[in-house]
């Protein structure tokens, strides 16, 4: 079967970044992992406006594909819920929806590493609007936009930094890293850590997996 690790900006470096992210997971799975990136959308997802670009473009990819699972790799979720509405019954997964989740199995709070202010008051409210704002130990911003945080050499010290502050000031037992461009810091970030560290990337594509190898789905 085939799942969509869909970018939902036109960035192709973060397409292929994502797709080193989940080389180890492909060659595993009997699943065909496809990413991809929606050429008219924005560079980078990094406003509100941003949002509301792309979210009705996630859901004509969608309602158009045939893929049988789709992830929205973009940490604001912009247009999950529309595309699952379009799906049909098949699984649409947000890599922030699946991060938070998946942190939880790991420990009792959960701080994000985000790219900005705007970032965190987006994930505040899908935070609450997903009842989980207790859990939340604090997000914490890099002040940098999607190209430079998808730069490793140039984004991690500042990314360990914050991840550092999340652990040691605001108790998380979980750090989340909150773009789909910076999965690759995740292993350097842990080893420095010594805390789990959630790719959402990586996260999503594994629930996907789950969903099609138990059929969890509906409609026909």
């Amino acid at each position: 079967m085939k799942i969509i690790a869909l970018n939902p900006n036109s960035s192709r470096a973060v397409t292929q970044s994502m797709r080193r992210c989940l080389g180890g997971i492909a060659a595993l799975s009997r699943h065909d992992i496809v990413c991809t990136e929606i050429a008219d959308a924005p560079e980078g997802i990094e406003s509100d406006a941003d949002v509301a670009t792309v979210a009705p473009m996630v859901e004509e990819f969608v309602r158009s594909s045939g893929a049988d699972a789709f992830i929205v790799a973009c940490f604001s979720d912009p247009g999950v819920e529309r595309a699952r509405r379009a799906a049909g019954g098949r699984p649409v997964i947000g890599i922030a929806e699946a991060a938070y989740y998946g942190a939880l199995q790991h420990g009792a709070r959960f701080g994000v590493i985000s790219l900005g202010p705007a970032s965190i008051a987006r994930h505040a409210a899908h935070i609450e609007r997903l009842g989980l704002t207790s859990r939340l130990a604090g997000d914490r911003a890099i002040a940098m936009g999607v190209a430079e945080a998808n730069d490793r050499a140039h984004a991690e010290e500042r990314v360990g930094e914050v991840g550092a502050a999340l652990i040691e000031e605001d108790g998380a037992d979980v750090v989340i890293l909150g773009c789909a461009g910076m999965g690759e810091q995740r292993d350097g970030l842990q080893a420095r850590l010594q805390r789990i560290v959630i790719d959402p990337v990586q996260a999503a594509v594994t629930a996907a997996i789950t969903a099609l190898d138990l059929n969890y789905r509906t409609g026909h």
